[in-house]
């Protein structure tokens, strides 16, 4: 719920967030599949694009720049993508994987 600033070699809070827009799912590509074809070889995410365009109309997940976000792993019992029961569900978010979102990486490697 902050605004952040990158100074003196950390992030530091600089005030109130801006008012989130409403959330969008990523649904992966592979769903919906079963335990075992999720457990064979370890899950990519190259296909879920960012933008911070709050006007995208290509299914983009809309993140504001310069705010803290932790991706959250919802995972659904569904037999189809259409019957999906969303009162089943397991969700996991992992520390490791907060970030801030930026407008431009200044680093070159990145």
């Amino acid at each position: 719920d902050c605004r952040y600033k990158y100074h003196n070699t950390e992030w530091v809070v600089t005030g109130k967030a801006e008012p989130h827009m409403p959330g969008r799912l990523y649904i992966h590509p592979d769903s919906p599949a079963s335990g075992g074809h999720w457990m064979k070889q370890p899950i990519n995410f190259h296909k879920l694009k960012l933008t911070n365009n709050n006007l995208d109309q290509n299914g983009h997940i809309i993140l504001n720049s310069m705010h803290r976000y932790q991706p959250r792993l919802h995972i659904v019992q569904a037999n189809d993508i259409f019957t999906m029961r969303w009162n089943t569900f397991n969700t996991y978010s992992f520390e490791e994987s907060t970030f801030i979102a930026v407008t431009a990486y200044q680093n070159e490697q990145i």
